[in-house]
């Protein structure tokens, strides 16, 4: 009889030990899934490349574009463009060789986008803000002397517009705005110096009015 009763108190000791571990482990459990389930409801932050456009004294010109989303309403954009070549002028020089304008271009630029308005799940309505900065450089030859002039910008834009997405492949997108641009330009060449000041619809400039801002991004 006594060997009972102790086997009994032996048992009943050992499960009073062990209730509060498993307890313990299973709100160790509960608190790990509802972590993974907060976790996995908040989207992950986003990456993307693409190509958009950069006001320039002549004009937009083409950059190349890298995005992150570190929420699905909030887009950063970094833009750069650069670029060379070469304009035949026709004729030649004192030398005889073939003149030709040498251009070159160098262009940065920091965008934010914030999505207002979801219509659809391939449909945002935005508002964007952009700082650019651009330089263009110009050599050429007349009568048989070289010369050179360049002009930067600094642009400050305000605008909005939309971004949509394929809905068979919902990482491409295609985004479309317009809106303000101040732009502070200053030119130089021949020893002489100037600037100028003036505000822009959309990505025009220069002699160039182009009153909408093109871009396609693609999301990884």
């Amino acid at each position: 009889m006594r060997h009972k009763r102790s086997t009994v108190l032996a048992l009943a000791s050992a499960l009073m030990l062990t209730l509060p571990a498993l307890g313990w482990a299973r709100h160790r459990m509960t608190e790990d899934q509802d972590t993974d389930q907060a976790a996995a409801a908040q989207p992950a932050p986003q990456w993307g490349v693409g190509a958009a456009y950069l006001p320039s004294p002549t004009g937009p010109l083409d950059a190349l574009t890298g995005t992150f989303k570190p929420n699905p309403d909030l887009a950063l954009d970094g833009l750069l463009l650069a670029g060379s070549g070469s304009v035949d002028e026709g004729g030649t020089d004192s030398s005889g060789n073939e003149v030709n304008d040498s251009i070159g271009s160098f262009g940065l630029g920091v965008q934010g986008r914030y999505d207002l308005l979801h219509p659809t799940d391939y449909l945002a309505f935005q508002v964007v803000g952009r700082l650019s900065w651009v330089d263009e450089g110009d050599t050429h030859t007349v009568a048989g002397h070289a010369s050179s002039t360049s002009e930067s910008q600094f642009g400050i834009f305000a605008g909005a517009g939309f971004e949509g997405f394929i809905p068979s492949w919902k990482s491409v997108s295609v985004e479309v705005n317009s809106g303000l641009n101040i732009a502070f330009t200053g030119a130089s060449g021949g020893g002489a110096s100037s600037s100028d000041d003036t505000v822009n619809l959309g990505g025009s400039g220069g002699a160039a009015f182009f009153p909408f801002n093109f871009a396609v991004h693609y999301y990884f």
